[in-house]
């Protein structure tokens, strides 16, 4: 746990523990690598769990902290791999919770022992208020589209419950696919939240949407991110906003961070870092 890392040396006090967090983060990483398989037990999850209340330890952009342990060679040669073991995880506990909650008898009741519910309403009400500092008014969407959703599309479910709004659900995987359909089905009906099987860049029906999210997992490596974002600046019609999920400082251990240099084109609003448990950064984007 974070609280756990112990001081060693007379070295500056943010170096040290930049060093021994570095060193915490790369065994995580071989102890997940050697697991049989990253669905949720006993072990994967008290190893996720650590992992990210140490990346939660800083919550900002990138601090001299993070700096050094982001630039920490043990982190350098393991970022990419991380990334991919933190999306798998992710997976297989969304599927966990999906089927789980399709199959109940109470389903809402399932819903709130899902352990980041809150986390979920948090960064939907944050990302709605941040539309609307800029003068967005979800609320007043003809659809709102989310690319990338997996297997448990809570976001998408709380933009439909806050705002009212239809929410179209996109992603690759026709498994993420039909778990998607069947859990929000069971906690609201059809309907509302519509479902489709299509790759982020080629979803034609994204030009209805006056309000699109990409998804901090859609697009996993900068190129296919680079393709996603191009896509939409030629599918997405003058004025419409897209809300790119993101991560800094620590954070950027367990999801890539969407560099500037990839957001060419767009008119950028802005840019929110939390500092609380939500997890990713937001950056709001208008197709000019």
């Amino acid at each position: 746990m974070a609280g756990d890392l112990v001081l060693l040396d007379d070295r500056s006090v943010d170096q040290a523990y930049a060093e021994q967090l570095a060193d915490r983060v790369a065994t995580i990483y071989e102890s997940l690598r050697g697991q049989p398989g990253l669905a949720p037990s006993t072990r994967v999850d008290r190893l996720f769990t650590e992992l990210v209340e140490l990346c939660g330890d800083d919550g900002g952009d990138l601090s001299p902290r993070a700096a050094r342990v982001l630039g920490d060679e043990r982190i350098v040669s393991r970022l990419a791999g991380l990334h991919e073991l933190c999306a798998e995880g992710e997976y297989l506990m969304e599927t966990h919770w999906s089927r789980r909650i399709a199959a109940a008898g109470r389903p809402r009741e399932v819903l709130e022992q899902f352990p980041y519910i809150g986390n979920y309403r948090e960064l939907t009400r944050l990302e709605i208020n941040l539309l609307r500092c800029f003068g967005v008014e979800p609320g007043k969407a003809r659809r709102i589209c989310f690319l990338g959703a997996g297997p448990l599309p809570l976001s998408a479910l709380c933009l439909h419950e806050e705002l009212g709004v239809p929410v179209d659900v996109v992603d690759r995987s026709t498994e993420a696919v039909a778990l998607g359909s069947a859990c929000v089905n069971a906690l609201i009906g059809p309907g509302a939240v519509r479902f489709h099987r299509a790759e982020a860049a080629e979803f034609e029906q994204v030009a209805d949407a006056d309000v699109v999210v990409l998804g901090a997992l859609a697009g996993l490596e900068p190129e296919a991110k680079n393709a996603i974002l191009a896509s939409l600046r030629q599918r997405l019609g003058p004025g419409a906003v897209l809300l790119v999920r993101s991560a800094a400082g620590l954070r950027r251990l367990l999801y890539p961070a969407v560099g500037t240099h990839e957001l060419g084109g767009w008119e950028r609003l802005g840019v929110l870092h939390p500092l609380n448990d939500v997890i990713n950064s937001v950056i709001v984007l208008r197709r000019p």
